[in-house]
């Protein structure tokens, strides 16, 4: 980015104070690397992040012993582009997804690659959402499902061999993965395991299908209801009145707050469930001491609405749909709440940094390392989402995101030459992004600034 654009008004740059870790990271010794990504999850889908009302005492556990980021996003909000950001570290519009079950360039590599070329064991196991196969991507080592489907019953390729699973496909593949762990513990390199869940995406019949005993857990009466959910949508743009996030809600039953209360009961049920499953690997770790050199990340491939602007799903660029859980924990890692602003696309660049890898020019996520390991550091305060896949009858949108407000420009078509719809939500004084103040002249200092920073990624990243 052009030093002059980091003197916008958009915010001032964190410098990280200096503190003193107990130990650093050399390269003497790589470390393992587990990377769960969760499906669907959104930011409050933890108790840890702040929710009362959910049941996820494993990850709540295991995340206070870590890193959280509490400003996590990812870059595009939807399955197979948000996985594809992550092995990669580049933006959909360079890596060549930005659609459902789309594939990566041919010249794309992945992190498992760099992984695999500098010594590392690779696997993979969960839900796979690009073309090309698990194997022809850089793993050793894979059992996966495609896409989305049902939970029980699945088809899942395990080491190259079909096989139909009765039991839950998640918690076939934690128990596959855990096979895993366990041999690679015990060879003479370093591993990397991208464990992937389905849920708590929703399963081939778009039902959040937990059993009965995980719903007797909670009361439909507790469930929280958005308070932006009758938002008549009259300051957003005109495609959302058509949109799938938009018909699909009036399906369930939305706006109603008892139909959000009865849907969100459900989604609590599933996520509770995968948080169970993902014991398995968290005790298999325990159990073979190996948290002194482990590594685990865990993180979700898009948020989700319950009712938010009395919508559903993901892809659009408001804050439901695009902040995520993240956090981290590791052997040298102080467990502390962090506020900078990270994204999926950081990924590929940490873990590469933390195998000893030289970072290729054409990333375009930051190592998140100085920031685990406290380290003073420029950060970025803004990031820009893309927006520009098709799904659903979203319109292409580029879209600048910051603690303090969130800019949306909605595009005519996929030549971004025009734009039809701009939107602007101050972040602190209205986080549900109700109130459009786009014609408010306090802040188009601010909408200038983000201007700016849209035409630099559009030079920087689209025109390449």
């Amino acid at each position: 980015m052009k030093k002059s654009i980091h003197l916008l008004v958009i915010g001032t740059l964190i410098l990280l104070p200096y503190y003193v870790v107990s130990q650093s990271y050399t390269n003497d010794k790589k470390p393992n690397i587990i990377f769960i990504y969760a499906d669907d999850l959104r930011f409050d889908g933890l108790g840890v992040n702040g929710n009362r009302h959910i049941i996820t005492p494993m990850l709540d556990n295991i995340a206070e012993k870590g890193v959280r980021f509490n400003q996590a996003n990812v870059v595009f909000s939807l399955c197979s582009p948000s996985r594809a950001a992550l092995l990669t570290g580049r933006y959909g519009s360079a890596n060549g997804v930005l659609e459902l079950g789309s594939d990566l360039n041919d010249k794309e590599l992945t992190v498992a690659e760099y992984l695999g070329e500098a010594g590392y064991h690779t696997g993979m196991t969960g839900k796979w959402h690009i073309g090309k196969e698990p194997k022809k991507a850089g793993f050793d080592f894979s059992v996966f499902f495609r896409s989305n489907g049902n939970y029980y019953g699945r088809t899942i390729n395990d080491e190259g061999k079909n096989k139909k699973v009765e039991k839950h496909c998640d918690l076939y593949c934690a128990e596959r993965a855990v096979d895993f762990i366990k041999d690679a513990s015990k060879k003479d390199k370093p591993f990397f395991l991208f464990h992937n869940t389905q849920l708590p995406h929703m399963n081939g019949d778009l039902v959040w299908d937990a059993r009965q005993e995980t719903k007797d857990k909670y009361k439909i009466s507790e469930m929280p209801v958005a308070q932006n959910r009758l938002d008549d949508l009259r300051d957003k743009p005109e495609y959302l009145r058509s949109v799938r996030n938009l018909s699909q809600a009036k399906i369930y039953g939305y706006p109603d707050s008892l139909a959000i209360q009865k849907h969100t009961l459900d989604y609590y049920s599933v996520i509770t469930e995968m948080d169970e499953f993902l014991g398995l690997l968290f005790k298999t770790i325990e159990d073979l001491g190996l948290n002194e050199n482990t590594y685990v990340f865990f993180m979700s491939d898009n948020g989700w609405m319950l009712g938010e602007h009395g919508l559903t799903s993901k892809v659009l660029p408001y804050q439901p749909s695009t902040q995520v859980p993240f956090f981290v924990i590791g052997p040298d890692l102080i467990p502390t709440d962090l506020d900078h602003m990270v994204v999926n696309i950081d990924i590929a660049p940490t873990l590469m940094e933390m195998a000893g890898i030289q970072l290729p020019e054409n990333l375009h996520g930051k190592s998140l390392l100085p920031l685990l390991k406290r380290k003073p550091i420029d950060w970025r305060n803004s990031f820009v989402y893309e927006g520009l896949g098709t799904y659903g009858g979203a319109l292409p949108n580029l879209t600048v995101i910051n603690k303090e407000f969130r800019y949306i420009e909605t595009f005519e078509d996929r030549s971004l030459e025009k734009v039809i719809f701009q939107e602007f939500y101050d972040q602190i004084q209205d986080p549900k992004e109700e109130n459009n103040l786009i014609g408010s002249p306090a802040i188009q200092a601010k909408v200038i600034a983000a201007k700016e920073l849209i035409e630099a990624h559009k030079n920087k990243v689209l025109k390449k």
